[in-house]
């Protein structure tokens, strides 16, 4: 009937005499972890120490010093808020030309469109106008030259400067 009724009987055994020892274990040697956790029966709150009562109270609850100060949820939106509104007056009083220093880095996969590259261009801010870079593609029919791999923008470039870097290894 059963194939492997020798394999069958030797997991069963197995298993059961896992089970057992598992339950001998936590029966013999209880954690000391939990056991230190636990106020001794009659002690009462009083009668404890600070520290064994933060332990005691850890167990249910959340403990906090005194001075460690605690916020709600309106507080927490307020500051950072207000962290937000200083940010953008410090962006704001900065001049562009730190603006213009920064590096823009575009992913170019194997077999993208001159459309394509433009969507990611624009959106990264190289180029202002999408249609005049595809335009400015399709005039030079440097469509399907362009380079795959990464290319460095550095600061602010015109149209042709854009499409030499794309197309040029």
């Amino acid at each position: 009937m059963l194939k492997n009724k020798s394999l069958l009987y030797g997991l069963g055994t197995g298993l059961i005499l896992g089970a057992v020892l598992l339950q001998l274990m936590n029966a013999v040697a209880p954690s000391s972890s939990a056991a230190s956790k636990q106020p001794a029966a009659g002690q009462a709150p009083e009668e404890m120490d600070r520290v064994r009562l933060k332990e005691v109270a850890s167990t249910y609850f959340n403990v906090y010093d005194k001075s460690q100060k605690l916020y709600d949820q309106p507080q927490v939106d307020a500051m950072i808020a207000q962290k937000l509104k200083e940010e953008r007056d410090k962006q704001a009083a900065q001049p562009q030309s730190a603006a213009s220093d920064k590096e823009t880095y575009i992913y170019v996969s194997k077999g993208m469109t001159a459309a394509q590259v433009a969507d990611l261009l624009q959106q990264s801010g190289v180029i202002a106008d999408r249609t005049a870079f595809v335009d400015a593609m399709k005039q030079k029919q440097m469509n399907d030259k362009i380079i795959s791999g990464l290319h460095i923008f550095k600061g602010a470039q015109e149209l042709p400067q854009v499409i030499a870097n794309l197309t040029t290894p």
